[in-house]
């Protein structure tokens, strides 16, 4: 009932639509890259395209609201009504057994700061709550929204075929659709990011774990590319736009990715994080998978002997 509110004030018409034309430019860029991606035999890809074709997109807030006419709260006792909310909740969710699930439900309140991938549902659901400053700005250029938003997005779209999510068929079940020869070829380019990320160093004598993040690591460097790819697309036919700031729109882009990803820690939160979340530290995401892309070298010149300089050998290309 909050999200109605908050998506009336923060979240206008004019945002929802440029968040729909940014979706659609992305998921054409990797239906596109599935169809071309040279490592995959004629088999797997074809059964990823058929899971990508199921694939659904929830962005800003439902389509219908939860209809909250039978829970009635009073100007009484707050236990009371807590009560009422909860009773409210469970007779909510009995109702749904022996029922088909409703693939519209949101896990999220359109106010929410986060976003998520569902493997059994193959879907991605991007509240309003992220689809604000600096992450979305209906009101800057492309190359800002999609740096930040857009590669956002793409990382969730590449959840559905990272280490974890591509162990799920196109109808959300667990199962093995790859051949052995697709398994090999990904783990080899897998182990590239599991390498480069292991030798991060984080703290002294600490190091970001490369097989924890892994997923997360795919996700990002596949979110980046797709969303510079949606990018590049949208420009077809309208030309390319001028700097801005002095900026060329593949360095507004890479910056904002990088933008994006600023965080503070202090060091034994740092070292918690390290040992238990599946995300590397912001820093790293915000460089990591630049590092793998030539567009990101040649925006801002960068030539071997220069310090971001990652030699062709050791980048990951994945998706």
């Amino acid at each position: 009932a909050l999200g109605q509110a908050y998506v009336e004030k923060y979240y206008p018409p004019e945002a929802r639509q440029r968040m729909a034309d940014l979706v659609t430019n992305l998921e054409i860029a990797f239906s596109n890259r599935l169809q071309k991606v040279d490592w995959m035999t004629p088999a797997t890809r074809g059964k990823a395209m058929i899971k990508f074709s199921r694939f659904t997109t929830k962005i800003g807030y439902p389509e219908h609201w939860r209809d909250y006419s039978r829970l009635t709260l009073k100007n009484g006792p707050y236990l009371e009504n807590v009560m009422a909310a909860r009773n409210f909740e469970y007779r909510r969710q009995m109702a749904k057994v022996g029922k088909p699930v409703d693939k519209q439900e949101w896990l999220m309140t359109p106010p929410t700061v986060n976003a998520y991938f569902d493997p059994p549902k193959n879907e991605i659901n991007f509240p309003a709550g992220i689809l604000q400053p600096p992450l979305f700005d209906f009101k800057m250029d492309d190359a800002a929204n999609y740096g930040a938003i857009g590669a956002v997005i793409g990382h969730e779209i590449t959840h559905g075929y990272d280490d974890q999510g591509r162990k799920f068929d196109a109808d959300g079940n667990l199962a093995d659709w790859w051949t052995d020869k697709d398994v090999a070829e990904f783990s080899k380019r897998t182990q590239l990011l599991v390498k480069q990320y292991s030798s991060y160093t984080v703290l002294d004598g600490l190091h970001v774990n490369g097989e924890l993040t892994l997923g997360e690591n795919i996700a990002d460097l596949g979110g980046v590319t797709i969303a510079l790819d949606a990018l590049r697309q949208s420009y077809v036919g309208r030309g390319e736009p001028a700097p801005i700031d002095g900026l060329t729109w593949k360095q507004r882009f890479f910056l904002s990715w990088a933008q994006a990803w600023r965080t503070k820690f202090l060091p034994d939160t740092l070292r918690k994080r390290v040992a238990t979340d599946p995300h590397a530290p912001g820093n790293f995401r915000a460089t990591g998978p630049l590092v793998n892309l030539q567009e990101f070298f040649d925006a801002f010149e960068i030539k071997d002997g220069d310090a971001m300089f990652r030699p062709q050998t050791e980048r990951s290309k994945i998706w």
